[in-house]
Order: C-alpha cells, then sequence, then structure tokens
C-alpha cells in the first residue's frame, strides 16, 4: 500500500483570515498566514497529533485570483469553483510514498494525473503533488501528496513550533467521511484502484458505513441502507467534518462551551464503544468538528 496516511482535508474559504477567528477562539494553533508561489493562494492549517501521527485542517483561499485562473494545474480552477458553489471541504489529500505508483494506478483506471510541485512564495519546496484529472467512483475530490522531509522530521518540526499545543485537547483522527449513494462502486474503486483496504462495516441510522483503513485513522464511506435513507438522494461528497479523538469528552465540551462554543450534548457515537459530541459548521467556518471518547 503506497498510500501511508491521511494527510489533510482542505476547506475552501473566501477569506483565509476571517475564517481563522472561529478556530483560534476555540483555542486550537494555526500557522501563520503563508501563500504558494505561482498559485495565486494561500493558508493557514490546524494540526493535531503527536510525534507517531498528525493531521491537518487547511483553510484555503485565494490571495491572486488572476494568479490562481492562469496557473498550471487543477488546484485554482478547483478552489474557485468551490468558492463559487458554496461547498467547504472540497479535497482529501493522502500522504503518498510513491507518486509514481499512484499515477499508474490511475492511468490504469482511465484517469489522468498532473504532478504540481507545490513551493512558498520564497522559492523553497513544500511538497509535490499529484493531482487526478477525475475522480472516478471515489465519491469525492482526492489528491496525493509526498514532502521532502520524513515523516518524523515534518512532526519534530512542527512540535518545535508548538502546532499541537491547543486548548482544546485533540489526540489524533479518529475519522472522515464521504457520502457514497453508490456504495458498492465507491469500496471497489478504494480498494481496487487506490489500494486502500477495508477494515469493517457499520450499520445503523438509515446508513450503510464501510471503513476504510489508512494509517491509524479511518475514511467512512458512507451509503443508503435503503431506498428510504435520506442518503439515497444525497449527492455524493467529502463531508465538511472530522472527528477528532479526545482524552475527557465532558471536559472538551465544557471547554468548547466556555469559549462561546455550542455543541451537542454528548451522546453515543454510530461507531460501537464510542460517545461523541459535536460543534456545528456555523460556528466554525463551515466546518464541523466532531469530539469523540472511546469507552471500553
Amino acid at each position: 500500500m503506497t498510500i501511508t496516511a491521511i494527510d489533510h482535508i482542505i476547506i475552501a474559504t473566501p477569506d483565509v483570515s476571517a475564517a481563522s477567528g472561529p478556530f483560534e477562539r476555540l483555542g486550537l494553533t494555526l500557522t501563520p498566514l503563508a501563500g504558494h508561489a505561482r498559485l495565486g493562494t494561500e493558508n493557514r492549517a490546524m494540526f493535531a497529533g503527536n510525534l507517531e501521527t498528525e493531521f491537518y485542517v487547511e483553510l484555503l483561499g485565494i490571495r491572486d485570483r488572476a494568479e490562481a485562473e492562469s496557473a498550471e494545474g487543477l488546484s485554482g480552477a478547483a478552489l474557485i469553483a468551490a468558492l463559487a458553489s458554496g461547498t467547504a471541504a472540497f479535497r482529501l489529500m493522502f500522504v503518498s510514498d510513491n507518486l509514481a505508483t499512484e499515477a499508474t494506478r490511475l492511468n490504469v483506471a482511465g484517469i489522468a494525473t498532473q504532478l504540481d510541485h507545490v513551493v512558498r512564495e520564497d522559492g523553497t519546496p513544500i511538497a509535490d503533488v499529484l493531482r487526478p484529472a477525475a475522480f472516478g467512483a471515489a465519491g469525492c475530490d482526492f489528491a496525493f501528496i509526498s514532502y521532502p522531509e520524513t515523516p518524523a522530521e515534518r512532526r519534530r518540526r512542527h512540535e518545535r513550533s508548538a502546532l499541537f499545543a491547543h486548548a482544546l485537547p485533540l489526540k489524533r483522527l479518529d475519522h472522515l467521511a464521504v457520502v457514497t449513494p453508490e456504495l458498492e462502486k465507491a469500496m471497489a474503486f478504494w480498494v481496487n484502484v487506490l489500494g486502500v483496504p477495508v477494515d469493517g462495516e457499520v450499520r445503523g441510522r438509515g446508513m450503510i458505513i464501510k471503513q476504510m483503513k489508512i494509517g491509524d485513522a479511518i475514511v467512512e464511506l458512507l451509503g443508503p441502507d435503503s431506498p428510504e435513507s435520506p442518503l439515497a438522494s444525497r449527492p455524493a461528497g467529502l463531508i465538511s467534518m472530522a472527528a477528532f479523538e479526545v482524552p475527557d469528552l465532558e471536559a472538551a465540551v465544557e471547554t468548547a462551551r466556555a469559549k462561546g462554543f455550542s455543541p451537542s450534548t454528548p451522546a453515543a457515537g454510530v461507531l460501537p464503544g464510542t460517545r461523541v459530541a459535536t460543534i456545528p459548521a456555523t460556528e466554525l467556518s463551515g466546518f464541523a468538528l466532531q469530539l469523540l471518547e472511546y469507552r471500553n
């Protein structure tokens, strides 16, 4: 398996600075505002994890529209389309240890790709990104990323910058979710084209969840369990939400409420043995933050 981790989720925003405000009010540490050379974009990011694992939420916006529109590659066009449609979460990024293998897999499936070299405004490299021209039956926009540093080097650098130090404690990413009305086709694409194994299945609340294991986190493919399910008529796409494991759910909810947010009352989650509460997307720049605790 060449996909080694879920790297990050991209949230489109018309104003990165404004979108950052609720994250910082919640007590989450963000990277400084930074631009991308030749792409016309800028971002800030919120990391979660530790020296063993990490994941981040990227707030991505347009710094120079003309440059974004003229940039080679697929990034600017996809971001502009997401902003025009009001879509928040629009791309799921995977860490790969072999972008050439990913390109071959997609090409065999009839999907063309483009490799972009993303650099900072001072010209230093950030990463190589392989973007498919289409997304097959995956259910959402996705791409692959490869960094010049090793994962351990990146995590140590981020820890030195205190990017894991949040007033609201987040242990790790637990799962993301993708709505896929044609669940079996989506699962087959993830297994046969992306090379991601099925880790389990959960049923309940009008849905079937196929759990796709990547590293120590899960991408949930959500499909309807009957024609009457609300998911049966819902379009495919990445849900603007991430579920993070927390050490103490009640304490996390109390912290969020003290900072002016209104997380839901802790309740049993869809996943067996879990309790969850969710800070709604309307309070966090279009991104829902689910707090999850495992109970033995």
